[in-house]
């Protein structure tokens, strides 16, 4: 296994050119662990409006974090008293069970137990 994380700060004419997004300026992060990598980013510069989040608009993204025990994980949260979970369901008739909670911004973010 291996861990990387990596920042940085861009923006400039050939960041505008290959985003067609004149001025813009981010910050990003890129995570990596076993061969996958996220890349964060945030736009101080150049961005357009926000982004609306949540399940109902056309276009909004998720994440969805597998985890062991989806049980244990929502009584987790629970009991942090943050995120506004959603009851924990049997998705489809039973290949996994799920709940959503949101991030700071409201991007809805999942966490699944699938079948072994």
């Amino acid at each position: 296994m291996s861990f990387q994380k990596r920042g940085f700060k861009t923006g400039g004419g050939w960041f505008d050119t290959l985003t067609r997004n004149e001025g813009a300026v981010i910050d990003a992060a890129r995570v990596g662990f076993d061969g996958f990598t996220l890349q964060l980013v945030q736009y101080h510069e150049g961005g357009g409006g926000h982004a609306g989040t949540g399940h109902h608009r056309v276009g909004n993204v998720h994440l969805c974090v597998p985890v062991p025990d989806v049980d244990a994980k929502h009584t987790e949260i629970v009991a942090s008293g943050r995120h506004a979970p959603t009851a924990v369901v049997t998705v489809a008739g039973g290949p996994a069970r799920s709940f959503y909670v949101e991030d700071p911004d409201g991007v809805p973010v999942e966490f699944i137990q699938l079948k072994d």
